[in-house]
Protein backbone atom coordinates (compact mmCIF):
# COMPACT_ATOMS: atom_id res chain seq x y z
CA UNK A 1 0.00 0.00 0.00
CA UNK A 2 1.17 3.06 -0.88
CA UNK A 3 0.13 5.76 2.01
CA UNK A 4 1.58 3.58 4.55
CA UNK A 5 4.03 4.66 6.92
CA UNK A 6 5.78 2.40 8.96
CA UNK A 7 6.60 4.89 11.56
CA UNK A 8 3.30 6.34 12.01
CA UNK A 9 0.67 4.52 14.37
CA UNK A 10 -1.66 1.93 12.76
CA UNK A 11 -5.19 1.72 14.43
CA UNK A 12 -8.15 -0.29 14.16
CA UNK A 13 -10.90 1.62 14.48
CA UNK A 14 -14.90 1.02 13.54
CA UNK A 15 -17.45 3.51 11.92
CA UNK A 16 -21.01 3.00 11.31
CA UNK A 17 -21.62 1.85 7.66
CA UNK A 18 -22.78 5.63 6.89
CA UNK A 19 -20.14 7.25 7.57
CA UNK A 20 -17.86 4.81 6.21
CA UNK A 21 -19.87 6.19 2.89
CA UNK A 22 -19.59 9.72 3.50
CA UNK A 23 -15.71 9.07 3.30
CA UNK A 24 -15.67 7.42 0.36
CA UNK A 25 -17.67 10.26 -1.36
CA UNK A 26 -15.47 13.02 0.10
CA UNK A 27 -18.63 14.36 2.35
CA UNK A 28 -17.13 13.30 5.86
CA UNK A 29 -13.35 15.36 5.79
CA UNK A 30 -13.29 14.93 9.74
CA UNK A 31 -14.36 12.76 12.50
CA UNK A 32 -15.83 13.52 15.85
CA UNK A 33 -15.07 11.48 19.01
CA UNK A 34 -14.99 12.48 22.56
CA UNK A 35 -11.87 11.25 23.40
CA UNK A 36 -9.09 9.28 21.15
CA UNK A 37 -5.86 8.95 20.58
CA UNK A 38 -3.58 12.19 20.30
CA UNK A 39 -1.27 11.78 17.66
CA UNK A 40 -1.20 11.71 13.94
CA UNK A 41 -2.35 7.91 12.84
CA UNK A 42 -3.08 5.61 10.03
CA UNK A 43 -5.77 3.38 10.45
CA UNK A 44 -7.91 0.69 9.18
CA UNK A 45 -11.83 1.08 9.18
CA UNK A 46 -13.76 -1.42 10.02
CA UNK A 47 -17.44 -0.87 9.09
CA UNK A 48 -20.21 -2.27 12.04
CA UNK A 49 -23.24 -3.96 11.51
CA UNK A 50 -24.08 -7.34 10.25
CA UNK A 51 -22.24 -6.86 6.62
CA UNK A 52 -19.44 -5.14 8.24
CA UNK A 53 -15.89 -5.41 7.53
CA UNK A 54 -12.59 -3.71 6.93
CA UNK A 55 -12.53 -2.06 3.22
CA UNK A 56 -11.05 1.14 4.18
CA UNK A 57 -7.92 2.82 4.46
CA UNK A 58 -7.42 6.70 6.76
CA UNK A 59 -4.40 8.59 7.13
CA UNK A 60 -5.32 11.14 9.37
CA UNK A 61 -3.43 14.08 11.07
CA UNK A 62 -3.51 15.16 14.88
CA UNK A 63 -6.89 15.58 16.47
CA UNK A 64 -7.78 19.04 16.95
CA UNK A 65 -9.19 18.98 20.99
CA UNK A 66 -11.52 21.61 21.71
CA UNK A 67 -14.47 22.85 23.19
CA UNK A 68 -18.20 21.82 22.15
CA UNK A 69 -19.02 25.09 21.17
CA UNK A 70 -15.54 25.53 19.07
CA UNK A 71 -16.01 21.70 17.95
CA UNK A 72 -19.93 22.53 16.70
CA UNK A 73 -18.35 25.61 14.86
CA UNK A 74 -15.74 23.62 13.10
CA UNK A 75 -18.01 21.25 12.39
CA UNK A 76 -20.61 23.49 10.65
CA UNK A 77 -18.18 25.22 8.62
CA UNK A 78 -15.62 22.41 7.61
CA UNK A 79 -18.32 19.80 6.72
CA UNK A 80 -21.42 21.74 6.98
CA UNK A 81 -22.97 19.61 10.03
CA UNK A 82 -25.53 20.77 11.96
CA UNK A 83 -24.26 22.63 14.81
CA UNK A 84 -26.71 21.49 17.37
CA UNK A 85 -26.13 18.30 16.70
CA UNK A 86 -22.24 18.46 16.90
CA UNK A 87 -22.72 20.72 20.28
CA UNK A 88 -25.10 18.42 22.08
CA UNK A 89 -22.93 15.37 21.36
CA UNK A 90 -19.96 17.38 22.99
CA UNK A 91 -21.87 18.77 25.31
CA UNK A 92 -21.81 16.29 28.60
CA UNK A 93 -17.66 16.79 28.74
CA UNK A 94 -17.79 19.99 26.79
CA UNK A 95 -14.67 18.56 25.30
CA UNK A 96 -13.86 16.55 22.61
CA UNK A 97 -11.77 15.91 19.46
CA UNK A 98 -12.08 16.45 15.95
CA UNK A 99 -9.95 13.98 13.40
CA UNK A 100 -9.09 15.66 9.78
CA UNK A 101 -8.95 12.87 7.49
CA UNK A 102 -6.18 13.80 4.92
CA UNK A 103 -6.14 10.30 2.72
CA UNK A 104 -8.88 7.45 2.36
CA UNK A 105 -8.23 4.55 0.23
CA UNK A 106 -10.77 2.07 -0.30
CA UNK A 107 -10.05 -1.84 -0.40
CA UNK A 108 -11.35 -5.25 -1.87
CA UNK A 109 -13.59 -5.27 0.83
CA UNK A 110 -12.88 -8.39 3.85
CA UNK A 111 -15.95 -9.62 5.28
CA UNK A 112 -15.80 -9.44 9.51
CA UNK A 113 -16.90 -13.30 9.34
CA UNK A 114 -13.95 -14.34 7.48
CA UNK A 115 -11.43 -12.13 9.45
CA UNK A 116 -13.07 -13.55 12.34
CA UNK A 117 -12.16 -17.26 11.49
CA UNK A 118 -8.77 -16.18 10.04
CA UNK A 119 -7.44 -13.98 12.86
CA UNK A 120 -8.94 -16.00 15.99
CA UNK A 121 -9.79 -13.24 18.17
CA UNK A 122 -10.48 -11.05 15.82
CA UNK A 123 -13.33 -8.29 17.01
CA UNK A 124 -14.27 -5.11 16.26
CA UNK A 125 -13.16 -2.11 18.14
CA UNK A 126 -15.45 0.15 19.94
CA UNK A 127 -13.06 2.86 19.91
CA UNK A 128 -9.84 1.51 18.79
CA UNK A 129 -7.27 -0.66 18.75
CA UNK A 130 -3.06 -0.42 17.65
CA UNK A 131 -2.54 -3.15 14.50
CA UNK A 132 1.12 -2.39 14.81
CA UNK A 133 2.05 -4.85 17.83
CA UNK A 134 3.51 -8.40 17.47
CA UNK A 135 0.17 -10.05 18.15
CA UNK A 136 -1.64 -8.05 15.36
CA UNK A 137 1.33 -8.56 12.80
CA UNK A 138 -0.76 -11.30 10.45
CA UNK A 139 -4.01 -8.80 10.62
CA UNK A 140 -1.61 -5.62 9.44
CA UNK A 141 -0.20 -7.86 6.65
CA UNK A 142 -2.99 -8.78 5.12
CA UNK A 143 -4.63 -5.56 5.57
CA UNK A 144 -1.22 -4.12 3.55
CA UNK A 145 -1.59 -6.36 0.85
CA UNK A 146 -5.62 -6.19 0.78
CA UNK A 147 -6.24 -4.30 -3.24
CA UNK A 148 -7.25 -1.02 -3.20
CA UNK A 149 -9.94 0.14 -5.40
CA UNK A 150 -9.71 3.97 -5.32
CA UNK A 151 -8.21 7.09 -3.01
CA UNK A 152 -8.45 10.83 -2.19
CA UNK A 153 -5.99 12.99 -0.46
CA UNK A 154 -7.19 16.64 0.55
CA UNK A 155 -5.61 19.58 1.11
CA UNK A 156 -5.57 20.52 4.69
CA UNK A 157 -3.77 23.91 4.30
CA UNK A 158 -6.62 26.72 3.79
CA UNK A 159 -8.65 24.68 6.45
CA UNK A 160 -6.05 25.04 9.35
CA UNK A 161 -6.08 28.48 8.67
CA UNK A 162 -9.46 28.69 9.50
CA UNK A 163 -8.81 26.66 12.69
CA UNK A 164 -6.20 28.45 13.78
CA UNK A 165 -8.41 31.56 13.32
CA UNK A 166 -11.65 30.21 14.87
CA UNK A 167 -9.65 29.07 17.73
CA UNK A 168 -7.90 32.39 18.61
CA UNK A 169 -11.12 34.47 18.34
Amino acid sequence: MTHYDPLKRTLLMSLHPENVAAIVNQTKIIEYRRRFFKAAFQAFVCTTGPHGGIALFLDCDTPIAADADHLAQLGQRLQGDTYSEIFDYFQPRNTGVIIPIKTAISLQSLDRHWLQQTFPGFSVPQAYLFLDTPAKQPLLDCLLHTPTTQQWTLDWTSRYAQIAQLLTD
